[in-house]
Formats: structure tokens, sequence, C-alpha cells
């Protein structure tokens, strides 16, 4: 039993490791929303005292787990390493500004190619649609 248990583990783990290779950033998103993004490239990281130590790229950052909302791997990138999640602009807030880029994204009406990738709110998606819209909206009324 025990045998056949950890042969299971040994399954499930090589299987987590492989789908994580698939994903080029890391997100580290904090309760303010704010994104801090790592490669994958290389990446390692060690958690202790209530601490991640995250080094990739050849640099180093230590992350308070104590204020972070949530980690996410994507395959977006992010213009720059930390952001405010749903802030497509880059204005430092999230509003109404930002859900209007998203519509004209969706209508044609922009390229998007100014954006860096902050148009894609839908983890693993890069298509620009009414879920992202719905994204924003939720992330402005403080349940995203």
């Amino acid at each position: 039993m025990k045998k056949l248990f950890l042969l299971f583990a040994a399954a499930v783990l090589t299987t987590l490791g492989m789908s994580a290779d698939t994903y080029n950033y890391l997100n580290f998103v904090n309760s303010s929303n704010q994104i801090t993004q790592f490669s994958t490239t290389g990446l390692r990281m060690t958690f202790n005292g209530g601490k991640a130590t995250v080094t990739a790229d050849g640099q180093t950052q230590t992350i308070n787990l104590a204020t972070m909302a949530y980690m996410e791997f994507t395959n977006t990138q992010a213009g720059g390493t930390t952001y405010l999640r749903g802030d497509v602009n880059g204005d430092g807030k999230v509003d109404v500004s930002d859900v209007n880029i998203i519509i004209n994204i969706m209508l044609g009406k922009d390229d998007g190619s100014a954006y860096d990738g902050r148009q894609y709110l839908t983890e693993g998606d890069t298509t620009v649609d009414v879920s992202d819209v719905n994204a924003v909206i939720n992330i402005m009324l403080g349940k995203g």
C-alpha cells in the first residue's frame, strides 16, 4: 500500500512539474492587487520565516507572504516587474478608463500593443474578451 502511494505521489509530482514548465512567468499578487513578476527561467524559491526568497534571471527578491493574496503562473509578460492588476493603461489606478481600453481592443479600435500584456486578465488566455472586462470591474469593486 505504501509503495502504491509513493508511486502515485511521484506520478502527480511529475505531472505538476511538467505543467509548470509550460509557463514563462510567476506572479505574486498582494492584497492591493500589485503584481511582482518573475521569469520561470532558472526560477528558484525558498520559504523561511513567513517569507519567500525568489531567484530568477540572476536576481533575488524577498516577498512577505503575509501580504500576498495569491500566486499564479502565466504566459503573459507584465510591462516591468510590478504593476497594479487591472491597470491596463498604467496610470496607477483601476477605473473605467481601463474598462474602455479593453472594450476598444475587443471592438478592434485599439490593437492593444501599448499595454505590455496588462490587457490579458484571464489566466492563461491571450484573447481580450468579456472575461477581461469582468475582471477589471471586479477589481474596481474590490472583488478581484
